[in-house]
């Protein structure tokens, strides 16, 4: 498909689901805010709406992926991490084409760590491009069946002729990402 196709498809997806997910948004904050709503309901709603703004977000990278726009991986990582984001040193440049893995791995740990500092570290070694991102949480992988991030992410290197680790610390976790250049 070319550029014009995509960015069709990029346009039709933000006019189309995206504002649709924005006003399902809107929605359930006008609900959050009714004051004879029960607690265990108002729970269950702000739930949703933070699911909701993950699809949004989801939603605006997949339609900035279509038009080739990619965000710099310091803003990505900056918005990912927020005030927790440590040392952010790209000693080797990180192909583009890298950067959901690496999305991934920092949305990972900003959301299931526990960490007060995340880093993201590159450089050479060998013949290799390596990709660091650790944290001071509480450590420990856990692939489940049920969930897809580290499985996908897993392919995703594989496919590169590449390798994960994942070194536990105490406290928190490295995870090493090593690509042949």
């Amino acid at each position: 498909m070319n550029a014009r196709g995509t960015n069709q498809i990029a346009r039709q997806i933000h006019d189309g689901i995206a504002q649709d997910l924005v006003a399902l948004g809107y929605s359930l904050d006008q609900s959050l805010g009714a004051p004879e709503l029960p607690a265990s309901t108002r729970a269950e709603l702000r739930t949703l709406r933070f699911a909701v703004t993950d699809l949004i977000e989801k939603v605006r990278r997949e339609i900035l992926n279509l038009r080739n726009i990619s965000p710099d991986l310091r803003e990505l990582a900056i918005a990912i991490c927020g005030d927790r984001l440590g040392v952010f040193e790209l000693a080797t440049p990180i192909d583009q084409s890298l950067n959901p893995i690496v999305v991934e791995l920092l949305r990972n740990a900003a959301e299931h760590s526990g960490a007060s500092v995340i880093n993201l570290r590159s450089y050479q070694e060998q013949a290799s491009t390596v990709i660091e991102i650790s944290d001071n949480g509480i450590g420990g992988v856990e692939m489940k069946a049920d969930r897809f991030g580290l499985v996908g992410i897993t392919e995703a290197i594989a496919e590169l002729s590449g390798r994960i680790e994942f070194v536990n610390l105490t406290p928190g976790l490295v995870i090493r990402v090593s690509i042949p250049s």
